[in-house]
């Protein structure tokens, strides 16, 4: 069979991986310059540094599968991190169960209804349970206003703003489920590719190529028609070019999807479509000469804050790696009418800042030697109540045409993990629907005489 993939992110290139593997002619189309889409990196004082914060938990195991598959397990490591909560501008340890009893802004009574509560989530297993309920209701019924106004609501106001009343509680389930994996007394082991993960790209890439893969950079997707069961992909890079198909996968949003395959859907396929929202995620990587916290990780709890989280990743990978210089993260996903949105880097930093110093006095926009902005439009599904009811198949009805994007990979979260893992899916499912797709009459009788003798 002759597959295209439209989109050459880490499920793009799981599902290349898988395919060519199995004897299949594969090609990619990747608008970008470079492969691995958000797993993208820049130079930073000498070496590669991911755009967006990156790590992987103990529970990965189709990530870490691939790191072996691409020879990398020497250079994976577990460095012991640090998390923490921010709350009256207050930054407290978090995430153990000491840090929780020494937490000032919940009372004993409170902390130890918080800590059996998310144990009681940890032990939950069928998320279907908790699908129809928004995680607003269900904490406060379970723990409480006071609690729930202290901790979680601040956490999910900075990934949804005012959307944040219709998440389902299954998205949060899949959070706490997921990060429980990694968890010790000490505090959480995240897995980090020493040098950056810009080696795996770089080694699957390679892996791709030399397996034969046709990867096309630079190249977008105008137009795809139907003709004679083959889907023709009209592309465009240096000129206006076209191929020809058995299947098509697409990778990408769907609102992207929607103006390609319009045609190819129908009316429920589009109504399910539209029905999930995104947010958008504005990263900025800050390069100073000074630490901010002592937090790898630090969840903001004050809703006066106009970001959500602090990553600062030379608390995770030495500042060695650096030139000693420290590499600080600020999360933020906002949807298009947020007042931050459209602010440019330069604004967008002196906003910023003002929070920064009030987290840490001697933090000054002196300390700061480089800074960017990195935009993802839509970088997290919304996740509502009854998700399930109208979540996309993997294949439009009556056509070869698949779907494997992050809206899909639900229950799991948005992550590198569950690109692979989805990919994988995706291609086995191809695979299984297609077994006896181009194989010739003889071969069809050959493979059928071969069952018929083992019977």
């Amino acid at each position: 069979m002759k597959i295209g993939i439209i989109g050459a992110g880490y499920s793009g290139l799981t599902i290349a991986k898988e395919l060519i593997e199995k004897g299949q002619d594969v090609t990619i189309f990747e608008r970008q310059p470079y492969v691995g889409g958000m797993v993208d990196t820049i130079e930073i004082c000498g070496t590669r540094l991911e755009k967006y914060y990156r790590h992987i938990f103990k529970s990965d195991k189709e990530a870490i599968k691939l790191i072996k598959d691409m020879e990398l397990e020497d250079e994976l490591i577990w460095p012991a991190t640090k998390m923490g909560y921010l709350t009256n501008k207050t930054p407290y340890a978090f995430g153990t169960p000491i840090s929780l009893l020494k937490f000032k802004p919940l009372n004993f009574v409170q902390k130890l209804r918080f800590g059996f509560n998310v144990i009681h989530i940890k032990l939950i297993n069928d998320y279907k349970k908790l699908e129809k309920v928004t995680a607003e209701k269900w904490l406060k019924d379970r723990i409480g206003d006071n609690i729930y106004s202290k901790v979680w609501e601040p956490l999910l106001i900075s990934k949804f703003g005012e959307k944040k009343d219709k998440v389902s509680m299954a998205w949060l389930w899949g959070k706490i489920k997921l990060r429980s994996t990694s968890s010790t007394p000490e505090g959480e082991q995240l897995g980090y590719i020493k040098g950056s993960y810009q080696k795996i790209t770089d080694k699957f890439y390679k892996y791709l190529i030399d397996k034969g893969v046709n990867i096309n950079l630079n190249t977008s997707v105008n137009e795809v028609v139907k003709e004679n069961n083959k889907y023709i992909v009209k592309y465009s890079n240096d000129k206006e070019n076209r191929d020809e198909f058995d299947i098509i996968v697409s990778t990408i949003d769907y609102r992207s999807f929607e103006k390609i395959f319009d045609k190819y859907m129908e009316t429920e396929e589009k109504q399910k479509i539209h029905k999930v929202n995104y947010t958008s995620a504005r990263t900025m990587m800050i390069v100073t000469n000074k630490s901010l916290t002592p937090f790898y990780w630090l969840n903001i709890g004050d809703n006066d804050i106009p970001f959500g989280g602090i990553i600062e990743h030379t608390n995770f990978i030495d500042k060695s790696n650096y030139d000693n210089n420290h590499i600080i993260y600020i999360s933020n996903y906002m949807t298009e009418d947020n007042k931050l949105y459209n602010l440019s880097k330069e604004e967008l930093l002196k906003e910023y800042m003002k929070h920064l110093t009030k987290i840490n006095k001697e933090f000054t926009i002196e300390n700061v030697k480089d800074y960017y902005v990195f935009d993802e439009k839509y970088a997290q599904p919304i996740i509502e109540c009854n998700y399930s009811d109208y979540i996309m198949d993997d294949k439009l009805k009556n056509e070869k045409i698949y779907l494997c994007t992050m809206p899909q990979i639900y229950p799991e979260d948005r992550g590198m993990n569950y690109a692979i893992k989805s990919g994988m899916n995706i291609a086995n499912k191809i695979i299984e629907e297609n077994k006896y797709e181009g194989l010739t009459n003889e071969s069809k009788k050959d493979k059928k005489n071969t069952i018929s003798n083992t019977i």
